[in-house]
C-alpha cells in the first residue's frame, strides 16, 4: 500500500487509524502463525488480550479470519488482503522504530510520532494536535499547575481536546502576546484548555518584547503577579518550537538584534530564549524560567512539527530533560539524520 494513502486515512479519520493498524496487524500475524489463540497471540505482540479479541472479532465478522478449537486461522477472503495488512503493519512498525530511536537517542520518555511532514501537508498538523490532546491527561498526572505557550501547533492541540471528568488544575500562559493572530496567543490557548480540562486559568498581560527592566516594573501590578507566580511553579511546560529568525521576526526584533542571534548561532526559540546548535541560551529571557531549570524543575512536553523544525528540536531538546516529544514522520527522520551524521564524525 502507497504510504501516501495511509498518510490521507489518518488525515481523514485519525481516530480510527490505530483500530484499522491493530486488525491490520493481527490479520498479518494469523496470517503467518495460525492456527494461534488469542491469549498466545496477545503474547507475542504485547498487547491486552481484550484488545487481540475485540480486533479478531471484527475480522471474523468480515469473514477474513476464522476461530475452531485449534485457534485462529486466515480465510480464503483474508489471505487475499494479507499482502496489504503487511504493508499498513509495516508503516506503524516503521513509526514506532522511529519513536524508540528518538526516545533513546534523547532520553525522553515518551515520543509520539504521526505520519506526514507538515512543511508539505499543513493538515498534518491536525494529526500532531490530536496526539498532543491524547497525552495530554498522561502528561498532568499529579499536577496542579501548567504553563502553556501560544503557536499554530500547540493552538491546535487545545481546539481538539475532549471534554472528560473536570481536573483540579490550574492553565498558565508561558509569555505575553507575540502579535499576529488572536487565535494562536497564549492567553487564548490557556484559556481554551482549561475549559476543556474543566480547570481553572490565569491570564498573563504582559506584552512579549519588553526590556526586562519593563517588564519587571509591570511584573509589580497584582494581576501580573499572580500569573508570573504561579507560572513560577508550574509542573508541566508544554510548548512549541520555532525556528530561531523566524521567531525572531514575529517578536518583533529589530535587524541589529536578528543580526546579533546569527551571529550567536541561534537556530531555535523556546519558552522565550534562543538557542544555539549546542543547547546554548544565546538570546532571550524568560521572568519566571532559568534555561537551567528548564526540564528539572518541570515536566517538560514539546510539541513541533515539519523537516524545517528538525535542527531547532534537537537544539532544545537534547541538552534539557523532557518528559515528551510530539512531532511528525518529516522532523523525526530529519532528526535521525542529523544525529547520524554528527555520530560519524
Amino acid at each position: 500500500m502507497d504510504t501516501s494513502i495511509l498518510g490521507t486515512l489518518s488525515l481523514i479519520a485519525p481516530d480510527l487509524m490505530e483500530e484499522l493498524e491493530l486488525r491490520a496487524l493481527i490479520l498479518e500475524r494469523v496470517a503467518a502463525l495460525g492456527p494461534i489463540g488469542r491469549r498466545a497471540l496477545a503474547a507475542r505482540l504485547n498487547l491486552s488480550e481484550r484488545a487481540v479479541r475485540a480486533a479478531a472479532d471484527a475480522l471474523r465478522e468480515a469473514g477474513c479470519i476464522t476461530q475452531s478449537a485449534a485457534g485462529m486461522e486466515i480465510s480464503e477472503a483474508g489471505r487475499m488482503l494479507v499482502e496489504t495488512a503487511r504493508a499498513v503493519s509495516r508503516s506503524r512498525r516503521f513509526v514506532q522504530s522511529t519513536e524508540l530511536t528518538l526516545s533513546r537517542k534523547l532520553n525522553i520518555e515518551r515520543v509520539c510520532v504521526v505520519r506526514g511532514d507538515a512543511d508539505r501537508d499543513p493538515g498534518v498538523v491536525d494529526e500532531i494536535a490530536h496526539a498532543a490532546a491524547g497525552q495530554l491527561r498522561f502528561l498532568l498526572q499529579g499536577a496542579q499547575v501548567i504553563a502553556v505557550s501560544g503557536g499554530r501547533t500547540v493552538a491546535a492541540m487545545s481546539r481538539v481536546i475532549t471534554a472528560a471528568a473536570p481536573m483540579d488544575i490550574t492553565v498558565v500562559p508561558l509569555h505575553g502576546g507575540l502579535g499576529g493572530m488572536s487565535q494562536t496567543q497564549a492567553n487564548t490557548v490557556v484559556e481554551r484548555i482549561a475549559q476543556a480540562l474543566g480547570g481553572r486559568h490565569r491570564l498573563l498581560h504582559l506584552p512579549d518584547g519588553l526590556s526586562r527592566s519593563a517588564a519587571a516594573e509591570l511584573s509589580r501590578l497584582p494581576q501580573v503577579r499572580e500569573a508570573l507566580e504561579l507560572l513560577q511553579h508550574a509542573d508541566v511546560l508544554l510548548y512549541g518550537v520555532g525556528r530561531a529568525q523566524e521567531l525572531a521576526v514575529r517578536r518583533g526584533l529589530n535587524s541589529q538584534e536578528r543580526d546579533d542571534l546569527t551571529a550567536h548561532g541561534a537556530v531555535a526559540e523556546a519558552l522565550g530564549f534562543y538557542f544555539d546548535a549546542q543547547g546554548r541560551v544565546v538570546g532571550g529571557a524568560s521572568l519566571a524560567l532559568s534555561e537551567d531549570e528548564i526540564g528539572h524543575r518541570s515536566k517538560a512536553a514539546a510539541i513541533a512539527a515539519g523537516s524545517s523544525k528538525a535542527e531547532a528540536i534537537l537544539a532544545v531538546l537534547r541538552h534539557h530533560p523532557h518528559r515528551l516529544l510530539v512531532t511528525d514522520e518529516g522532523a523525526a527522520e530529519k532528526m535521525i539524520e542529523i544525529l547520524k551524521r554528527q555520530a560519524s564524525f
